[in-house]
């Protein structure tokens, strides 16, 4: 079974939490428009503000309330992913061999899906991994837990990630992670030679 929806595309636009979302997507439709066709898989609350149609949903803690209100809203159609092997209302539970938790943020948890589902160009927006903190920081409940989290603690493991040859496969419009895997550029999404400018310091 295809997970990818038809027609199959090659390029995929991850939308984080970042508080960056938005001004990220607008950069993305700047880049994006007229030049590729994509898919979009929104990471949590994300889903609540992303201005276009989607395709994916992916939550890390699949198991919260939270998590499972939003699943339910989400039209029908759209494909549901969850790493919790136990967890109801989600399309698909994905579980590593050997390992029964996940290890990273949701964003990570997108990323891994994104790569399983063999998308080769994928974009992260709104995924900066920096302590800007979310876009609803000031829309939810005080005593909701990721309002507060600083996911510095885990850009090791987007580090680790870009250091491999799938690195090759992703770009992001800002943040730690542009910085370690650099921004997307049409001839990137387009499979085209890139014009790498080259600094060299006299003196």
């Amino acid at each position: 079974m295809r997970l990818k929806p038809k027609p199959e595309k090659d390029v995929l636009l991850i939308l984080g939490d970042g508080l960056c979302v938005l001004k990220d997507i607008g950069e993305w439709y700047d880049l994006a428009q007229g030049i590729v066709e994509y898919d979009t898989m929104c990471v949590n609350y994300s889903a609540m503000i992303c201005p276009h149609p989607m395709q994916h949903y992916a939550a890390g803690d699949a198991h919260m309330p939270d998590m499972q209100a939003m699943a339910r809203k989400l039209p029908k159609g759209i494909v549901k992913h969850a790493w919790n092997p136990g967890c109801t209302g989600y399309d698909v539970r994905w579980i590593r061999n050997g390992r029964g938790g996940w290890n990273g943020t949701s964003a990570n948890l997108a990323l891994q899906i994104a790569l399983a589902l063999d998308y080769s160009r994928i974009v992260l927006a709104g995924c900066p991994m920096d302590n800007s903190g979310n876009w609803y920081k000031d829309s939810l409940p005080d005593d909701d837990i990721k309002k507060k989290k600083d996911h510095r603690a885990h850009l090791w493991k987007w580090t680790e990630i870009a250091t491999r040859p799938i690195g090759r496969f992703i770009r992001s419009m800002s943040g730690n992670t542009a910085d370690l895997f650099g921004r997307p550029t049409r001839e990137w999404l387009c499979h085209e030679p890139e014009n790498i400018k080259l600094e060299v310091e006299n003196g």
